[in-house]
């Protein structure tokens, strides 16, 4: 069975993390119940557009301090987001040098989480769907300073186009470790970029595994192996994602759900199952 975690760089690794996006007032005890049920990988982001990156510290801190889990068990992920993706509640200021905003959020990021130092560290999507500019280079090389201080173990970006991938990978100094995208079974789960992933020794993680996919997984034949497992569609999906490599998002509000996703690490798919959900796209 698959191992629930990874080594990278000495930094252990949830295999399955719990995303905090889109909970607002819910933030602090969905957390909090994830902890409960198992999760020890909290993603989540200086964005109050869609996280509330302040109630995710407030439940690591009550997790914490009620015995539940230490700061070490846990793997805390979060990310810079540029101005584009924000509303007006900035954690930085907008006047600021990329740089600076970069340090600004990151050290906000820091006192939200209740921290001194940050597991991994994204960059929140490049400033533009094509290419990358110098602002992209601005908060990368910012991002690469905050590592070399020792406060952030690894660094990763999302929502990144392969293109724009292997152009950072050429330039960056210190590499990405992480890619995390939102996962298409239409465009064969993100199969280019995963590809590059596998090749060039980064950790692809997947979100919208569901909720992007809901006409892929409505085939009769994830239903077939669903049943035939004795498992749900949607740990069917979580275990494929396993199998080919990616550490899956989940950002369920439900505690059955939770526990349940969890226990995709007991059971495996066979060579011809794996082959038709990574083909269900062009079916």
């Amino acid at each position: 069975m698959t191992s629930r975690m990874l080594a990278i760089e000495s930094v252990q690794v949830p295999r399955f993390l719990y995303g905090t996006a889109w909970k607002e007032n819910e933030t602090q005890r969905l957390t909090e119940m994830a902890l409960r049920q198992g999760f020890r990988g909290i993603d989540t982001a200086n964005q109050r557009r869609h996280y509330h990156e302040a109630a995710v510290g407030r439940a690591i801190a009550t997790s914490v301090e009620s015995g539940l889990v230490s700061r070490n068990e846990m793997f805390l992920q979060t990310k810079f987001t540029f101005r584009r993706g924000q509303d007006d509640r900035l954690p930085y200021d907008p006047e600021a040098p990329i740089p600076s905003q970069v340090e600004q959020s990151f050290a906000s990021s820091l006192d939200h989480l209740g921290t001194q130092l940050i597991d991994s560290y994204l960059l929140h999507g490049p400033t533009q769907r094509v290419g990358l500019v110098s602002a992209d280079w601005e908060a990368w090389r910012a991002m690469e300073a905050i590592h070399d201080s020792g406060r952030v173990r690894l660094l990763g970006v999302s929502n990144i186009t392969i293109e724009q991938l292997e152009r950072l990978c050429q330039r960056a100094r210190v590499p990405p470790r992480f890619v995390q995208n939102r996962c298409y079974a239409i465009h064969g789960w993100d199969r280019r970029v995963r590809e590059f992933c596998a090749a060039n020794g980064l950790v692809y993680q997947g979100f919208s595994l569901l909720t992007a996919n809901r006409a892929a997984l409505a085939h009769p034949k994830v239903a077939q192996i669903a049943k035939l497992r004795g498992r749900t569609v949607s740990q069917v999906v979580f275990r494929f994602t396993l199998e080919v490599g990616m550490v899956p998002l989940t950002g369920t509000s439900d505690a059955t759900h939770m526990k349940a996703d969890l226990e995709v690490f007991d059971f495996h798919l066979e060579p011809e199952e794996l082959e038709l959900i990574e083909g269900l796209g062009s079916r």
